[in-house]
């Protein structure tokens, strides 16, 4: 449990590799008069990310492994007890599936232009989401899904252990298709 916590810190640490602020903190830009407006507000205090995803879901993404809870501290986010879900499939591809639910800041920390990442906005299920790639590491593609104001949903997707290199297009393709089921999971149970 702890080395897929650290491998998840690694990636994330990854991302935050370029923050350099005054304060240490990444300051959060103004929301862009574009940017699209959360349909409604989805509170997820108390949720457990293993039950976001079902067994026709995960089956359809290729995760075949039981799901792993562990909770403590997941940089970039404050806080020490995010709740992670770690979900595994070897067929057709050994992948990794991280889903956590973020509790303690919103999406305005991807939005800052601080980290070391490409963003890009999407939606998932009508609410704003981000891509976020690491620009030092492309084996794996997360997904931040706006859900509620300080609330996110974290979605990563990757590879797991050596094998064929998958494209990028790929893992966010997965990615985003995690991100739906989670979502349209959550919207079921609040």
């Amino acid at each position: 449990m702890a080395g897929v916590r650290g491998a998840v810190v690694v990636l994330i640490l990854l991302l935050l590799a370029g923050c350099t602020t005054i304060s240490g903190q990444p300051e959060p830009a103004p929301p862009s008069p574009s940017a699209p407006v959360r349909p409604r507000e989805v509170r997820i205090d108390g949720v457990d990310p293993c039950t976001l995803l079902t067994e026709q879901q995960r089956a359809e993404l290729g995760l075949d492994a039981e799901p792993r809870l562990d909770v403590g501290p997941l940089p970039p986010y404050p806080g020490s007890d995010i709740p992670l879900c770690v979900f595994g499939g070897f067929r057709p591809r050994a992948v990794s599936l991280t889903v956590a639910t973020v509790t303690t800041t919103g999406i305005d920390l991807f939005r800052s232009g601080n980290l070391l990442a490409e963003v890009r906005p999407i939606e998932v299920g009508s609410f704003p989401a981000l891509v976020a790639i690491a620009t030092r590491n492309t084996d794996f593609c997360t997904i931040v899904v706006d859900v509620a104001p300080g609330q996110v949903l974290d979605i990563s997707f990757g590879l797991d252990g050596p094998q064929a290199a998958a494209s990028l297009d790929s893992l966010c393709q997965d990615a985003e298709r995690a991100a739906l089921a989670v979502t349209d999971t959550l919207l079921r149970i609040r």
